[in-house]
Order: structure tokens, then C-alpha cells, then sequence
């Protein structure tokens, strides 16, 4: 069994929203839902990767108040972290990573004033086992003595997407098997072509992985000592708010007019106390389309097919379907993403440029960005099958042993038909039993709830009628998720 590091609490940063990975993602499923790599979502493989190491109660969850109930109801949906208390916390308003971690550290230094605080970005692929415990054991050595610890990958190729790390002099007493924090000597932003090769050439070049170790109460003072006064008594104020107030107007407020700073920039690249884990480790930032190289193997002509797709004399394409037979026909370098709503056709170069479909997009309405058509929730699932002026037809599915919260809606009235599994509804505080080819309606406004039964999946058909058919419309008075 792993040996947890005493004091060490993780911060999984899950405020992006992956516009560059529609529409696998969306505004509300972002990139960290993914589950393609490896059939557990990104978010979830971060967690799971840290947690034999942090504190039993040491993994914080910060996202923003649009998508922390999704979060929430997603990570308790995963089998594989049942039981693990995971504490949630909401932003008070987007302002990127230097804010959002004086935060974190302003929060963990009321909770335990020794804490250590490891950074991590919920939407990564990362190399678990032992190198990776490893190397997390020598960045809190040296976070214990006062440095800012960050994680740099050793690179394999002349990468011009990552921003680097060069490496200076390892710091005294730091290794372990091999492994040794360095001094930072200086971070280099994304490079051309030539100078990225010229990194790998001469070594001592690492990519920066944007995971950040160091004791909480070191965060702030080094904060402080680039400058940063403002924003230090910002996050502590805030702190030391109960976090369900930590949304609420004056923190809001207070939140907003700070500077929207990444922590790189705003801290690491102006502090002396800096240093640099060397890691030997896969790692992908999943940073566009392009990932999904990393899911299946080429063919022979360089293409990689994922899912329901047939292809015929196509060459160094990247060709996925989530459902939907896709067949393409003498492609070459393309990018084809289909869901089953939305397909993305585009060439591999113009990968990074598919935030400006999403603008696009945005600026026309396409609810296709705000959520998928299929939506999972800590009780099961939901798809949108039909939607038009007025109505939505839904699939509903149930887990055995779960249900829904009890809520209610103001603008719109349900139709249920049950089509597999045994229900039990409650609607104003009465319950019913129905079976298969059995249904009851939920007028707007009242109270009521759906559960599952029996010992299998409970599946039903949904007609929502109403004004507005938003998710946004529903007040929650008991539920087992606390969302």
C-alpha cells in the first residue's frame, strides 16, 4: 500500500471548459468528462492518481459555479471513487490560475496551517505507478523547504505546443532513486519549430506541465513578495468565508477585480524560490483533437479510426464516430469528430482553431455547446431524443438502488412512460409503483421524485412540455448528492 506524504492535500483545478476539444466537449461536459483514454474520465484518472498519496480527506475539487454541480454529480456517477470524499468548491468567478490558487492556499492554510498543496489540472494524461509517486515524494521534500515545486516532463520530440522549463542546478539533499529538484533557470514560452528542436538537442529543456507543489503558507508569502499584497488578502478574506458564501455577491465582487493572471506569469516566472521536478512520464495535456491520436494505433496509411467508421483510400486522417456509421472517402490529413449531434470536419493543421467553431457557435445560440445529447448523472443517465418548440422527448435511466432528487419546475410539465424496470414516484408526497407500459404525469410546479426499484437498470420514456425546457429549471429540496 502506498504511504500517504503527511500534510499533502490536492487542488484539481477543474474550471476550463476544453473549447478546443468540441464537440467531444461541451460547456457543461467539458474536456475533463472525457472518458476515451483509457474508459475513465480525465478528471476522475487525476484524482484516482493522487489519492494514495494526499490525506484521506486532502483532495479539494475548485471549479466555477456554472459547472461544480456537474462536477459533482459526475465524480459521484464514477464507480471507481465511491466513497472517497472529495471536497467541492466553487470560485467566486473565473479569473484563471493565479487567483484560483491563492485561493486554494489561503483555504488550506485555515484548515491545516501545515498544509502542502499539490496543484494538478484536471483535463491531463498522466503516467501513473511508481515513477510518478516518485517524483511527487521529491517535489514535497523540497516544497517542505520553502520552494515552489513544479513538475517538468522530459520531452520526446520538438514539441512547439508546450512551454518549456530550463533547468538549472539540482538543489542539495533533494533525490530519490534517480530523481532530483533542480533551480529553475528560466521558462520559455511556446517555441518555433527550430527552436524546439534545438531544446531537445542540447537537454536540460523540459516541458512545463502546469502542476504546482508547495506549502500552502509559502504560495501566499511568495505571492506577497512579487507583488501580489492585493490579491493575497483577497483570497484570505474570501477564505475565510464559508465556502457556500463563497459565491455570493460581495466575494463575487471582490473576485472579479482581480487581475486575470495565469500563475506562471504572475508568480513562478517573478519568484527566486522556483524549482523543477524532472519527470520521465507520459503525458499529454490533451490540449486539442489531435489527442485522439493517443486512442488507437495508425493503419497503414497513417490514419487513425476510432469507433463506427469505414474508410476507403484516405491517408494520415484522424476519423472518430461515437455511434453513428461514419464513412469517409480520399481524405488526406483530416480531422473528422463525430457525435450525435454535432460533427466537426476540418484539416489536422486547423486543430487548434476549433475554439473559433465554438464562437461561431455561440454567437448564433447552438445549445450544442452548452451540453451533449447524452448526459450523466450520479443516478444514471439521460439522452435527448427529440427537441422542438415547446417539447423534449428524453431517455431516462435509472442505476438499481438510486434516484433522482426530489425538485420540482416552474416552467414545464413531464409525461412519464416506463419502459423497463420497476419505478416508484413520488409526486407531492404521494408514491406510486408502476411497471412496464405504465405512466404518470408531473404538472409544473410540483414536488416530485423518480427512483429505481428493482435490481436492474429503470429506463423511461420523458415528455417535457413547456415554456422553457432548460436543465437550469429546477429547484432541489432533498438530494442524495447534495448537489
Amino acid at each position: 500500500m502506498t504511504e500517504r506524504i503527511p500534510n499533502l492535500h490536492a487542488v484539481v483545478l477543474a474550471g476550463g471548459s476544453g473549447t478546443r476539444f468540441w464537440p467531444l466537449s461541451r460547456e457543461l461536459a467539458p474536456k475533463q468528462f472525457v472518458s476515451i483514454f483509457g474508459g475513465v474520465s480525465l478528471i476522475a484518472q487525476a484524482i484516482e492518481r493522487i489519492r494514495p498519496l494526499v490525506e484521506e480527506s486532502g483532495i479539494v475539487v475548485l471549479a466555477n459555479d456554472r459547472i461544480a454541480s456537474e462536477i459533482k454529480g459526475h465524480l459521484a456517477s464514477q464507480p471507481a471513487l465511491a466513497g472517497v470524499r472529495i471536497e467541492h468548491l466553487c470560485e467566486p468567478t473565473p479569473r484563471n490560475t493565479a487567483p484560483a490558487i491563492a485561493l486554494a492556499a489561503a483555504y488550506l492554510v485555515r484548515v491545516d496551517p501545515d498544509a502542502l498543496m499539490i496543484v494538478l489540472p484536471s483535463d491531463h494524461l498522466l503516467e501513473d505507478g511508481d515513477a510518478w509517486r516518485r517524483v511527487v515524494r521529491v517535489a514535497c521534500a523540497a516544497a517542505r523547504h520553502g520552494w515552489l515545486v513544479t513538475i517538468g516532463l522530459e520531452p520526446t520530440r520538438p514539441e512547439t505546443g508546450y512551454g518549456y522549463i530550463r533547468t538549472g542546478e539540482p538543489l542539495p539533499g533533494s533525490g530519490e532513486e534517480g530523481v532530483a529538484a533542480h533551480r529553475v533557470e528560466r521558462f520559455v514560452e511556446k517555441p518555433d519549430r527550430a527552436a524546439a528542436e534545438r531544446y531537445l538537442a542540447e537537454g536540460g529543456f523540459l516541458w512545463n506541465s502546469g502542476m504546482l507543489i508547495a506549502r500552502a503558507d509559502t504560495v501566499l508569502a511568495e505571492i506577497e513578495a512579487v507583488g501580489g499584497q492585493h490579491l493575497v488578502a483577497v483570497a484570505r478574506e474570501i477564505a475565510s468565508l464559508p465556502p457556500s458564501d463563497w459565491t455570493g455577491e460581495r466575494a463575487r465582487a471582490r473576485f472579479a477585480a482581480l487581475a486575470a493572471e495565469p500563475f506562471d506569469t504572475a508568480v513562478l516566472e517573478r519568484s527566486a524560490r522556483v524549482a523543477v521536478v524532472p519527470a520521465r512520464l507520459g503525458w499529454s495535456d490533451v490540449g486539442s483533437l489531435l489527442a485522439l491520436e493517443l486512442v488507437a494505433p495508425p493503419d497503414e496509411r497513417g490514419n487513425v479510426l476510432i469507433g463506427n467508421v469505414v474508410d476507403v483510400d484516405s491517408a494520415g486522417s484522424i476519423v472518430f464516430s461515437s455511434e453513428r456509421l461514419i464513412a469517409t472517402l480520399g481524405l488526406r490529413d483530416a480531422l473528422v469528430v463525430d457525435t450525435a449531434d454535432a460533427t466537426l470536419v476540418a484539416p489536422k493543421d486547423r486543430a487548434q482553431d476549433v475554439r473559433l467553431v465554438v464562437d461561431a457557435l455561440k454567437a448564433r445560440g447552438a445549445r450544442e455547446v452548452i451540453e451533449p445529447r447524452t448526459c450523466q448523472r450520479p443516478w444514471g443517465s439521460w439522452t435527448v431524443l427529440a427537441k422542438g418548440p415547446g417539447f423534449q422527448v428524453k431517455t431516462i435511466q435509472v442505476l438499481p438502488g438510486r434516484r433522482l432528487s426530489l425538485q420540482s419546475h416552474a416552467h414545464r410539465s413531464e409525461h412519464w412512460v416506463i419502459v423497463e424496470g420497476e419505478a416508484s414516484v413520488e409526486r407531492d408526497g404521494e408514491t406510486l409503483a408502476l411497471a412496464p407500459g405504465e405512466s404518470t404525469f408531473i404538472p409544473a410546479g410540483m414536488r416530485h421524485r423518480l427512483a429505481n426499484a428493482g435490481q436492474t437498470p429503470l429506463q423511461i420514456v420523458e415528455v417535457a412540455v413547456g415554456s422553457y425546457l432548460g436543465e437550469d429549471d429546477i429547484v432541489r429540496y432533498e438530494d442524495d448528492w447534495a448537489r
